[in-house]
């Protein structure tokens, strides 16, 4: 099989840098009260070159006083409004990227080392084998979820 495929440091492909006014405008958007904790953790997911956990997130907030549990719903609120993506890299913990605020559809993966815990995202995707496999077992509207783990250069 021969394919191309991008190994990227930063996530160009769903990078979106929101401002607070717009960070503000998807709360209200979705239904979400307009917290300074919720727009400050949109905007930070948005500049992130990485997933975020929520123990990052916190000491990222810096100044603003709250709870890691605080941050917990936030991101459940998130996730469940669509504007979050919940990723297992197999840490013993989820991290979190925003979804692309800005209607396209962007799927990735990512690739975690298990030495220094650098995260890589994969801009490429190509699991059509496995697609048309399910879809004729009768299943449509199909999801997936794939992440890798190894040992960069750097660690080996």
């Amino acid at each position: 099989m021969n394919f191309m495929y991008s190994i990227s440091m930063k996530h160009n492909c769903c990078d979106t840098n929101i401002s607070e006014d717009t960070a503000k405008q998807l709360l209200v958007e979705n239904g979400l009260s307009r917290t300074k904790i919720k727009t400050k953790v949109l905007i930070i997911l948005s500049k992130s070159e990485k997933p975020l956990s929520a123990k990052d997130l916190y000491k990222k907030l810096g100044r603003l006083k709250c709870n890691i549990s605080t941050i917990f719903r936030t991101l459940s609120q998130f996730k469940e409004k669509g504007l979050v993506t919940e990723l297992n890299l197999g840490e013993d913990f989820f991290r979190y990227e925003l979804n692309n605020i800005d209607g396209g559809d962007h799927h990735h993966h990512h690739v975690r080392c298990r030495g220094c815990g650098d995260i890589k995202y994969l801009d490429y995707c190509d699991l059509s084998v496995f697609e048309k496999m399910i879809s004729r077992l009768g299943y449509k509207d199909m999801e997936h979820s794939l992440e890798f783990t190894g040992v960069c250069s750097e660690c080996s």
